[in-house]
């Protein structure tokens, strides 16, 4: 009767490939990455964990700079100020995160599925 023996150090190259092998596989859209992803970082920093993500919506708003006059009083000068907002989602089956930027930094993020 013949037996399929693997020495100590073949067994364990056999496990160290199956375990190379295994962790390219799943999905980037889980608890550890979700929580890898900070308030203030960019969008680059994000998809380095996540992948390339879907933009869901943008906006954009810009106030010009404004100047008042005060009879008896004076005048005054407010400076312009532009702001920008974006939404950006990852998903893999019933497996959502999403992240909204603000003036191209992480401002919030939500999960589902996860």
């Amino acid at each position: 009767m013949n037996k399929f023996v693997l020495g100590k150090g073949r067994c364990f190259s056999v496990v160290l490939i199956l375990v190379l092998f295994t962790s390219g596989c799943g999905s980037k859209l889980n608890t550890s990455n979700y929580e890898r992803v900070r308030t203030g970082m960019t969008l680059a920093e994000v998809e380095a964990i996540l992948g390339k993500g879907s933009e869901d919506a943008a906006s954009q708003v810009s106030v010009p700079s404004q100047s008042i006059s005060i009879p008896g009083v004076g005048s005054a000068s407010f400076a312009g100020m532009s702001t920008s907002a974006k939404v950006v989602s990852w998903k893999d089956g019933n497996r959502v995160i999403a992240v909204t930027l603000m003036d191209g930094k992480v401002a919030s993020k939500t999960q589902v599925g996860l």
